[in-house]
């Protein structure tokens, strides 16, 4: 079953349980976007003699909050008669409350729905389906740490024919960390999904933000907890600029990165990537073993090479944080609204001109 198919599916299953709410509204017809990639559609929503055209955006399985700042960059390039409407097949309580206070109208399969026009209100919560998410060749820790290793390249965009992306398929895989015989299926994966092109012979990764708002989402359900090595106590992060400067080979990930990058956020938990800390560090910091302390130190989960580019990476990378693609999924652990804040200015600043460089 094609892709598009398979998402048009899910909004007219989203459309036939807001119908069966009883609500008052109606929808019109369907009408998909001719060589629009990713399933997106107009739908007419009428309330008695009222009607409001919605753009349609549609996200198989479950929505997170990884896809506001997409989402906000599609609302603000369509006509503004013409809103955007979010269908997904289901959106949790805590996106649902994040998608209303964004202004965005939305729609899933359990019936969940938001719709806020002039003589068009719909307001209905609490609803839960049983959607599990089905796992592809994108959704696997390997692809996670290949697909990881192809956005965070400095060259990507500088100098694409010697960015890893046109590089031997071994040499990616030393620069990911992952085994050889991966590479090829994630690859394969990556084209025909639509995010891999080969132009004349050089390959190239297209519709990124859809890539950045689906690695972030892998990256949190399916590979960050496996990273985790250790916890420890501090008495408090927010004097996290007293500390010792961390040790080599250690980069500030979480909170604490994302008030470097932006000095937006007060930080109360800090993520340090690193194969380890020094006990003389430790002891030094004044950190206690806690395994539900404020502290977590994370295995980085790239290779050398990759590591190699970051410090010979230009003036505005910060060499002692990660890449922002890390600092924003890890400002996303939860749906706390001031780390939620502090992600979207981690990509309007660091990640929206990467995924508008297709």
């Amino acid at each position: 079953m094609r892709a598009d198919q398979t998402k048009m599916d899910v909004l007219r299953r989203a459309v036939a349980a807001v119908t069966a709410e009883g609500t008052g509204v109606s929808f019109g017809a369907i009408r998909t976007i001719p060589g629009k990639l990713g399933g997106a559609a107009d739908l007419v929503v009428r309330a008695g003699d009222r009607k409001r055209t919605y753009r349609v955006e549609i996200k198989q399985g479950v929505l997170s909050a990884t896809a506001l700042p997409a989402l906000e960059t599609l609302a603000r390039k369509g006509a503004k008669d013409t809103p955007l409407l979010v269908v997904a097949s289901q959106i949790g309580p805590s996106v649902a409350k994040l998608l209303r206070e964004h202004g965005f109208a939305f729609l899933d399969e359990a019936g969940n729905a938001f719709l806020s026009e002039p003589g068009l209100h719909v307001s209905i919560s609490g609803k839960s389906a049983g959607v599990k998410r089905v796992a592809t060749g994108l959704h696997r820790q390997n692809a996670i740490k290949v697909l990881f290793t192809l956005l965070a390249d400095p060259l990507l965009d500088k100098d694409p024919s010697a960015a890893f992306i046109n590089h031997p398929v071994r040499s990616l895989a030393k620069a990911a960390d992952v085994a050889l015989g991966s590479v090829g299926g994630v690859l394969d994966s990556l084209r025909a999904m639509g995010f891999l092109l080969d132009d004349s012979g050089a390959r190239r990764l297209v519709e990124r933000e859809r890539l950045i708002e689906l690695w972030a989402t892998d990256y949190l359900a399916r590979l960050r907890h496996r990273l985790v090595r250790q916890r420890y106590r501090a008495a408090s992060v927010l004097n996290w600029e007293q500390w010792p400067p961390l040790p080599p080979g250690a980069r500030w990930g979480g909170e604490v990165a994302g008030a470097r990058l932006t000095r937006h956020l007060r930080p109360d938990r800090a993520t340090i990537y690193a194969s380890a800390l020094p006990d003389a560090w430790i002891v030094q910091t004044g950190l206690q073993t806690d395994p539900d302390g404020n502290v977590e130190v994370l295995s980085p989960f790239w290779g050398d090479d990759l590591e190699k580019r970051w410090a010979s990476a230009p003036k505005g990378f910060s060499h002692d944080c990660v890449h922002p693609l890390v600092v924003y999924a890890d400002l996303l652990t939860d749906n706390d609204d001031r780390k939620t804040e502090t992600a979207k200015r981690i990509y309007d600043l660091f990640l929206r001109q990467l995924a508008a460089s297709d």
